[in-house]
């Protein structure tokens, strides 16, 4: 956060309260994305990187959805999706068949 400028800054919300941090993900419309850099810098789990001069997350797990990427970009090309995608995960893992409880 250094490397910003104070109008940059400003434009980062700050959350005194913890019901106002909501939960979910953040996507990136690459074809918005101009390769400014700000939400790198910007985000404080070091989870965005730049790739192909385009932003991208290196681990989605480790973001923490402050939204500072969402209000630091100029372009608007990152929204918050307010749920997780759960079952990713899981429909690769096979549980077999359903079995009737034992007595």
């Amino acid at each position: 956060m250094a490397n910003l400028t104070f109008s940059e800054r400003r434009r980062i919300p700050v959350y005194d309260d913890p019901s106002q941090v909501e939960w979910g993900m953040v996507t990136f419309d690459h074809e918005k994305c101009g390769g400014c850099g700000l939400c790198v810098k910007v985000c404080p789990s070091n989870t965005l990187e730049m790739m192909d001069q385009k932003a991208g997350m290196k681990q989605p797990v480790e973001c923490m959805m402050c939204s500072d990427c969402i209000a630091i970009c100029p372009e608007d090309a990152i929204v918050a999706i307010r749920n997780f995608r759960y079952t990713g995960r899981y429909k690769t893992i096979g549980f077999g068949e359903l079995q009737a409880p034992r007595l």
